[in-house]
């Protein structure tokens, strides 16, 4: 397929209105003005003597790091206020994700920011995640936080210099180069009660001058671990509510025991229809073979139960699930970096970096517990799943009933949880120098994951048959070691890429020099995921397949042009070709810069941006996964169940599976900016950009709420229980044929609507010199999103989501929390051996009101989890009135003292005040926990003592 390269009219009107005749006037080249040094910097091939050109970036160096108390390149991502929801986060368990936390610049997701490690790609992870905006997962683990001299933040689309996935923006990690000399690092945090631990001891040595030696060698290393903090052990969140509301944290916790089994009995003969109500308790017996200390008597308040639970008034053994439910798993990291640069000729530098991570996460967990009044799914890699549903024939040993058969509740032996193990290596090599007017680099890379990950304790479909087929005794099954198994999956993803560029000069202006960069690049993907035979076979009871075959060779080209028409006004045009095996792509790029005065700079930038699918997305291979959904048949309102259907209708947990679509067409987006540079005085800067964005034909999983919802739109689709007993009646009370309760919605990827967002980002850095008493720099950074719109598919109404969890005020949508202020203020005072840093950081609140389902609007908006809402929870409007997260506001100090000998020392707080993470009764990216992870964390005051001794 060909496609002819055109400059849109769109670009070409922006240039020629910034490229006025009243702007370009010819003026005279100062010659007797003093050279200044020209860097490249993240966005541009092309040096420049400034880093604020027509684009937005921010930069974070080495000082600023330290300030933070950050442990990680994760933690250190989440101060910066132009990041909003949508990353995956390293805590716990729960997610496609585990085990690698992402960026997602603007709230447009981990796929949408492009992740550089000085200037080049790293390769995304073995991950096959199906969530909104994470099919590129860019695990910012592989990246060692003391090993960074700067980063540098672009935020505007960059697709036009650095091509797919770039159209949020770009985050380059630049690393120490030129080192010389030792020092080691010696870290522990911890909160007030201990909790949320970590240790880190890093280290960087470097030799040789690469002037007067020809060389210079670099390596640097990053040892960390965290422990694990069990949720019971979080104090600094609203625990009280989260304990009502969220029935977490009270004496009940889980019915289900090896020891003391429930059994349910069948309603009606073949229906699969068992009795686990109150109204139905007689029909519910369980055993108590358990200490007096373990037993309870369910209560409805003490317990927090549902006043219908089977529970009530009965005697029953607890199992302590909060031993098992984490806020942050215990984990292990080595990161291993090192850089060896030679001077082969006064103009020509070779240069080789070699890179080793290795991050271990292990998630607690409870034993595997089975409550078999509805049957779970059991995937097999190929062929249709299947269900199993562990139900006791009349006549079996432990069945207490003696005409009906019967379902099973229990737990099973042995440990429960996973392990996830990533290992990263990276390697690239090359040569840069000079060639007459040209400054040139060459290099090629290679960078490779692999990951490793284990379910301990799964359950045996083939031992759990016996039961039913022989008649076998709980007691002998649970006891059989082969009941449960351990199941290992693998995977892998890489990048190699070979790379050239160059720049020159072409020309002169009146503002100075033309600059002309150009170059391209071949880089070869792959992906492969390997689940476990065990799953593969079909053999494993309740836990899905991911797999992935895939490789693609990308070809791109790219020319840049600097045109400083006027000492005051400059312009910026770049344009990138990419060629994929099913797709090709030209994005341009214009941006333009005026200086006013000299205390007024305008600048504005327009660009074209695309993504390519993700090879998970497109290659052969699936994702098989457990949701839960609505059934608006079986449950019309979202509370009331239809006759002869079930509450479980209203919230189903169904399993599904997820296809490749080879023929998906890339996201394209368009992007603008506008901005101006304020220098009212020499000691203060003050920015202030406009960002609008918007994303067509987005890459997305199928939403099963809306297959569901438009069942009759997707034949076959909709997986339900074909037994007519299960069938529900009309209002005339006639039987609604196929009407069972849903067991599978299957899915694949599709070209969805769009998403738009528009915001203000605002920095200012006032530097004060105090002359005997040292200096004050003072910072402050903010960022209000104007809007955040998605339609789900073409034609759905577009809702401005801002200040709202986006999926619950417009139901049609799966957009995340979208706080409408994001802002952190610092002082820093140095005077001799002594710095003092204090901060403070905000996040407004987000409304957790229903207000749309697209097109439809509520006559009244509605509390989502209020009393009798589709979401309801019972004791939740009796603690939260205005239906909301609330703000979060949190204050910081730092001390860095350095008058010893080659020692610094420094203590860190973080929420001096101890403030509380605001109620959330839920959380995107983690476990439900109390608090809303994206926005807030449980931590409370958080201390960091670092001592660091340089060898010299």
């Amino acid at each position: 397929m060909s496609k002819q390269i055109v400059l849109k009219r769109s670009v070409v009107a922006v240039a020629l209105t910034l490229a006025s005749s009243t702007v370009v006037l010819a003026q005279q080249v100062d010659a007797a003005a003093a050279p200044m040094q020209k860097v490249f910097v993240t966005g541009s091939n092309i040096k420049r003597a400034d880093k604020e050109g027509s684009s937005p970036i921010a930069v974070i160096n080495r000082k600023d790091i330290e300030a933070t108390g950050a442990n990680t390149v994760s933690e250190l991502i989440q101060t910066i206020p132009a990041f909003g929801s949508g990353a995956s986060l390293d805590l716990t368990d729960g997610s496609f994700s585990k085990g690698a936390a992402t960026a997602s610049l603007r709230g447009l997701g981990s796929s949408s920011t492009l992740i550089l490690l000085n200037g080049r790609r790293i390769t995304a992870s073995a991950y096959a995640d199906p969530n909104q905006g994470k099919s590129a997962v860019y695990d910012l683990n592989n990246i060692p936080v003391s090993a960074i001299e700067r980063v540098e933040i672009f935020k505007d689309g960059a697709s036009a210099v650095y091509g797919s996935d770039a159209i949020a923006g770009v985050i380059n990690f630049i690393t120490k180069t030129s080192y010389q000399g030792f020092d080691v690092s010696a870290s522990a945090s911890a909160n007030d009660d201990g909790e949320f631990g970590r240790k880190n001891l890093t280290g960087s040595a470097g030799f040789g001058d690469l002037q007067e030696d020809g060389y210079n060698a670099f390596f640097s290393f990053d040892l960390a671990k965290r422990d694990s903090t069990k949720i019971a052990d979080v104090n600094d969140i609203e625990k009280q509510m989260y304990s009502i509301i969220n029935a977490r944290l009270n004496p009940y916790s889980s019915s289900l025991t090896s020891h003391s089994p429930f059994f349910y009995r069948e309603r009606t003969a073949g229906a699969r229809n068992f009795a686990n109500s109150y109204a139905l308790r007689a029909d519910v017996i369980n055993q108590v073979n358990c200490p007096a200390s373990e037993q309870l008597v369910g209560d409805v308040n003490a317990h927090v139960l549902s006043s219908t639970s089977t529970l009530v008034g009965r005697t029953f053994c607890n199992f302590n699930l909060d031993n098992y439910t984490e806020a942050q798993s215990a984990g292990d990291d080595i990161n291993l970096l090192s850089k060896v640069t030679f001077k082969l000729s006064d103009n020509i530098t070779s240069f080789t970096e070699l890179g080793f991570n290795r991050s271990d996460r292990d998630y607690l967990g409870a034993p595997r517990a089975m409550q078999s009044t509805a049957a779970t799914t059991v995937f097999s890699l190929e062929g249709a799943p299947s269900s199993f549903q562990m139900i006791l024939p009349v006549g079996h040993p432990d069945n207490p009933f003696s005409n009906s058969r019967s379902a099973v509740g229990l737990r099973f032996k042995g440990r429960g949880g996973s392990d996830n193990t990533n290992e990263t290596v990276r390697f690239v090599t090359g040569l840069q120098g000079t060639t007459g007017k040209f400054d040139w680099e060459t290099a090629a890379l290679y960078n490779r994951n692999e990951r490793n990950e284990t379910y301990f304790g799964m359950l045996y479909k083939p031992t759990l048959t016996r039961v039913m087929t022989e008649n076998r005794t709980l007691a002998d099954t649970l006891n059989d070691p082969t009941a449960t198994q351990d199941v290992h999956n693998r995977g892998f993803s890489q990048v190699a890429q070979i790379d050239a560029k160059a720049s020159t000069t072409i020309g002169t202006l009146a503002g100075g020099d033309i600059g002309l960069a150009f170059g391209g690049e071949i880089r070869n993907e792959r992906i492969g995921l390997t689940p476990s035979e065990l799953t593969q076979r079909g053999d494993i009871v309740g836990l899905s397949n991911s797999s992935a075959n895939g490789e693609r060779t990308v070809k791109s080209a790219f020319v840049e042009v600097r045109t400083p028409f006027a000492k005051n006004f400059e312009m910026d045009f770049a344009g990138r070709y990419d060629k994929y095996p099913t797709m090709q792509k030209f994005v341009p790029k214009v941006g333009a810069k005026w200086t006013v005065n000299e205390v007024l700079t305008l600048r504005s930038a327009y660009a074209e941006g695309f993504r390519a699918p993700a090879l998970t997305q497109v290659s052969p291979g699936g994702v098989q996964s457990f949701s839960t959904v609505w059934d608006t048949l079986r449950c019309p309102d979202g509370v009331n169940p239809a006759p002869n259907a079930e509450k479980a209708d209203c919230a189903r947990g169904i399993s599904s599976l997820s296809a490749a679509t080879p023929d998906l067409l890339p996201e394209t987006s368009k992007s603008y900016s506008l901005g101006m540079i304020l220098q009212p005085a020499k000691n203060l800067d003050i920015l202030v950009d406009y960002y609008n964005i918007r994303k067509e034909a987005e890459t997305a999983l199928l939403s099963a709420g809306f297959v569901v919802e438009h069942e009759e739109d997707f034949p076959g689709r909709v997986v339900r229980d074909t037994n007519p007993a299960t069938w529900i009646t009309d209002a005339n009370g006639n039987v609604v044929p196929n009407s069972g309760p849903i067991s599978a919605v299957n899915r694949n990827y599709v070209n969805q609507g769009a998403t738009q967002t528009s915001g203000i980002d605002i920095e200012a850095t006032l530097r004060t010199s105090l002359g005997d008493h040292g200096r004050l720099v003072t910072k402050v950074s903010g960022s209000q999103t104007l809007t955040f719109k998605r339609a789900e598919r073409p034609g759905d109404a577009e809702r401005n989501l801002v200040g709202t969890i986006g999926g619950l005020s417009d139901w049609a949508t799966s957009v995340g929390e979208i706080p409408r202020y994001r802002a952190n203020g610092s002082v820093t005072w140095t005077k001799g051996n002594h710095s003092v840093n204090g901060n403070v950081r905000f996040v407004s609140g987000v409304s957790l009101l229903r207000k749309w389902d697209s097109h439809e609007t509520y006559p009244q908006p509605y509390c989502y989890y209020g009393k009798g809402a589709p979401g309801g929870q019972a004791r939740f409007s009796d603690w939260i009135s205005t239906c909301d997260i609330k703000s979060w506001t949190t204050v910081g100090v730092g001390y860095t003292y350095t008058g010893f000998q080659n020692l610094t020392l420094s203590a860190n707080i973080q929420n001096l005040f101890d403030a509380r993470a605001p109620y959330a009764s839920t959380s995107s990216g983690a476990i439900l926990s109390g608090y809303n992870s994206q926005l807030h964390n449980g931590y409370g005051r958080y201390w960091r003592l670092t001592a660091n001794y340089s060898f010299k």
